[in-house]
Parts: structure tokens; C-alpha cells; sequence
């Protein structure tokens, strides 16, 4: 491993992979102080990602909901020209909010290392760096 170390920033903390130990620094109460854990200790470290499956299925049936109250497409069933104006800006708002949600659960990932102290999980961390941490730390710990 090269004497660079790697390091990932979440909401909650940051773990910085050094040549022969990780440094856990979480943010809170009590928990600013760094923490030094040997890779010997760790006995994993996971990267995982949220699904995205509830938010982009509400996201297309916002849209379809969307698009049938605007163009009144089951006119035949019901007549929704009165309830149109109420029920197009709510589909709206609610498929941009889906939209974001999936997109953010997209590009950041959680990352939980497991060791003999017990397991902390860093929340919110961009997927780049994640990734590049858990490597890393596969390699290190496979030349050990």
C-alpha cells in the first residue's frame, strides 16, 4: 500500500486508512475524540448502498398520477377537471421530492466498519471515496 492514506468524510464522522490502522473520528457528543483500531481488530469494513427502489417507484406513480389528472385521461370513468388543479401541483411536488431522494441515495453510501470494539457506520459518505477506502483496505490487509 502506498504511504499515502485514504480517507472518507461522512455527516457523522470521517475514517482516515493509514499504512496499519484505521482512525475513526465520529462528530457528537462524546465522540470527537479520534479512535485508533488496528487491522487486526477490524474484521470488516462495508460499503452499502440504500435502495432506490421505494422512491423511484413513487416517483413514476406521482408522474402518472400527474399526467392523468393534467390531460383528464380516464374522462370515461371520472371527471377530475375540478380536482386537476389540487392534484397536479401535489404529484408534482411529490415526484421532484422522490426524484431528489433517489438521486442522493445514487451518490452517497454508507460505510460500517466492524471490529472487536464494536461496529460504527458512517452515513452519507460520497460513493468515490467509499469505495477507494474499502479497497485499500482489502489490500492492506491481504499483504498482512
Amino acid at each position: 500500500m502506498p504511504d499515502e492514506s485514504v480517507s472518507c468524510r461522512g455527516i457523522n464522522g470521517s475514517i482516515n486508512l493509514s499504512k496499519d490502522k484505521l482512525t475513526i473520528i465520529g462528530v457528537g457528543l462524546g465522540s470527537a475524540q479520534p479512535h485508533d483500531v488496528t487491522f487486526n481488530d477490524v474484521s470488516s469494513v462495508i460499503v452499502e448502498r440504500k435502495s432506490v427502489v421505494p422512491f423511484t417507484t413513487m416517483m413514476v406513480l406521482a408522474i402518472i398520477v400527474l399526467v392523468i389528472a393534467k390531460y383528464n385521461l380516464l374522462w370515461f370513468i371520472i371527471n377530475l377537471y375540478g380536482a386537476e388543479r389540487f392534484i397536479t401541483p401535489t404529484a408534482l411536488v411529490i415526484a421532484i421530492l422522490c426524484g431528489i431522494s433517489s438521486v442522493l441515495r445514487l451518490m452517497f453510501v454508507n460505510v460500517t466498519v466492524r471490529s472487536r470494539h464494536g461496529p460504527f457506520t458512517l452515513r452519507l459518505v460520497p460513493t468515490r471515496p467509499a469505495k477507494r477506502l474499502a479497497r485499500r483496505f482489502s489490500e492492506a490487509t491481504a499483504r498482512s
